[in-house]
């Protein structure tokens, strides 16, 4: 039988997903995952649903949905999808809760319920997911000006004990706990918040003194302890060891998150840790066989100017065609050859428009490539196209930085800093006080194509000023297919909601081809558990 799963704080399901794909779906089967994000929720009840059919055999409605372009439309298929398969759905809506966990509106016993009930009273089940995590983000907290110590008022940072809780709870057999890096850094009233929640882990009685919690030994998935104790409690030297690179794993990207595998005192057994990839894949093996696509035009900036002691800014609304595109970005193209520097050995070629435009919510064509690295892991047969892959419509100023910056990261296979921007040309920089304070170095960020990509983060769903497309002649930001490559999302995996909602969901995901290897990890912990009680029951009848 499958094992089960609860997957807490579970965004668009990116850990679930990974869970749900080692053996071909045979291995784990999620319970419950809980999410209180609307948009994200609807992404995980969709998935959820797809995850109802046998691996790869989805119906051919799922496709028809998956294909429509409108989002609207899309949406009413979707339900008509639901309608066809009653029982598929059914199963999918109950498995996809959406709850606000550590809210009033969601106490303690509902949640205990609910959980329970997903159970039907299995011992040895996984609970997977990541507490909320921008209270620990180390940009989050400069920005807040909280610097190293955090905010104590901040409920997010006290929801990982929502997490801590269902352990105390229902003493699930393995945890995999994810989080930022920050939170090695954190520290709460002087104390680094990471020993906190680490001895919390190991014992959750703590903190919830009342629940006879079991103990846990708490591994790391990227290092082996240096050693033991008498009864199995792994040691390790630097808090850093439990930092997995997801780059160091298959993910085109430079990620490193904290993950936490959490065993049951009464298991006596020893985790592997993640097999490193033989190769590093980059950005451009991952995206380089997307459709390409032009950006949009939104406006263009005509002035400033103090009004009551603000700044106002003044802008003039673009036409956004592709003949407007074509002549601005060439425009923009051959100025900056003009200028002395690193420009001058640029070819004055053309820039055409791309055939498809600047995308839609589905764009026809054959991707990806067998060349991908990842292609068997993001590959459906029977997809006609791919989902997600509309650009953004850009402010003309920001696009002409765009065209500087992957000419320049062309160049120099680097992104520019903000000071270089302003030796080749004062019309790039940006019209804001602090934009020679040198505190946002490296606010337009190029993605460079033979490097994994940097870390996708909520923060593209705000601008595309950190994801730049290394392509010059698309001109762009990423697009929420690219940043879900990078991320490692099936292709067939459809973000539902506006496109701000569906960036968001990507940025805030585990990546679900890491998750998957450590879905392995676990899977062999439960071999193990097994073979234990064979040899155990073997023994017995021996004796017997």
């Amino acid at each position: 039988m499958a094992i089960p799963v609860i997957d807490l704080f579970a965004g668009p399901g990116g850990l679930g997903e990974g869970f749900s794909a080692v053996n071909d779906g045979a291995a784990f089967d999620i319970k419950l995952s809980i999410e209180k994000n609307p948009a994200a929720h609807q992404t995980l009840e969709l998935r959820s649903f797809v995850h109802q059919f046998e691996h790869r055999d989805l119906p051919r409605a799922y496709y028809e949905m998956y294909e429509e372009s409108n989002l609207a439309k899309r949406d009413l298929l979707k339900q008509k999808l639901f309608y066809q398969y009653p029982r598929q759905y059914e199963k999918a809506k109950n498995i996809a809760w959406r709850c606000t966990l550590g809210s009033p509106e969601f106490p303690p016993e509902i949640v205990n319920k609910r959980i329970a009930k997903a159970l039907a009273g299995e011992k040895n089940w996984v609970l997977i997911g990541g507490p909320p995590c921008q209270a620990y983000s180390v940009v989050g907290r400069s920005r807040l000006q909280w610097k190293d110590n955090l905010d104590e008022k901040d409920h997010r940072v006290h929801l990982y004990k929502e997490y801590l809780r269902i352990i105390a709870d229902h003493h699930p057999a393995v945890f995999v706990m994810e989080n930022v890096r920050g939170i090695l850094s954190s520290k709460l009233n002087g104390e680094v918040i990471f020993d906190k929640i680490l001895r919390d882990l190991k014992n959750p009685g703590i903190i919830f003194k009342k629940r006879k919690a079991p103990r846990y030994k708490v591994f790391s998935l990227a290092k082996d302890p240096m050693v033991s104790d008498g009864r199995g409690n792994p040691y390790y030297e630097d808090y850093s060891d439990y930092l997995i690179k997801a780059e160091n794993y298959g993910v085109p990207q430079n990620r490193h998150r904290v993950i936490l595998l959490g065993i049951r005192e009464d298991i006596s057994v020893s985790p592997k840790t993640l097999k490193k990839a033989e190769n590093i894949v980059s950005l451009s093996e991952v995206i380089g066989d997307l459709p390409k696509i032009r950006s949009g035009i939104n406006r263009s900036f005509v002035r400033s100017e103090m009004v009551d002691g603000m700044k106002k800014r003044f802008y003039r609304k673009e036409t956004d065609s592709d003949n407007a595109w074509k002549i601005l970005t060439n425009s923009l193209k051959n100025e900056i050859i003009s200028w002395n520097g690193f420009a001058k050995d640029y070819s004055a070629n053309g820039i055409e428009i791309p055939l498809q435009g600047r995308g839609s919510e589905f764009v026809p064509c054959e991707t990806p490539l067998e060349t991908n690295p990842l292609f068997d892991w993001y590959h459906d047969p029977k997809l006609k196209g791919i989902a997600n892959h509309e650009s953004r419509i850009h402010l003309v100023e920001d696009l002409k930085r765009y065209m500087f910056s992957s000419m320049f990261t062309k160049t120099y296979n680097r992104f520019p800093r903000l000071h270089e921007f302003e030796t080749h040309s004062d019309v790039l920089l940006p019209d804001h006080e602090n934009a020679k304070s040198g505190k946002f170095a490296d606010r337009f960020r190029v993605q460079v194509p033979d490097q994994p990509a940097t870390t996708v983060t909520s923060h593209i769903s705000k601008d595309g000023h950190y994801f730049i497309h290394y392509d010059p002649n698309q001109c762009r930001s990423l697009t929420v297919r690219e940043a879900a490559r990078i991320q490692t999302f099936p292709d067939n995996y459809l973000f539902c909601g506006p496109r701000t909602a569906q960036y968001h969901q990507v940025g805030n995901a585990v990546p679900p081809l890491l998750a998957n290897k450590i879905g392995k990890v676990v899977l062999d912990i439960f071999l193990q558990i097994t073979r234990k009680i064979s040899e155990i029951e073997k023994l017995v009848d021996l004796q017997a």
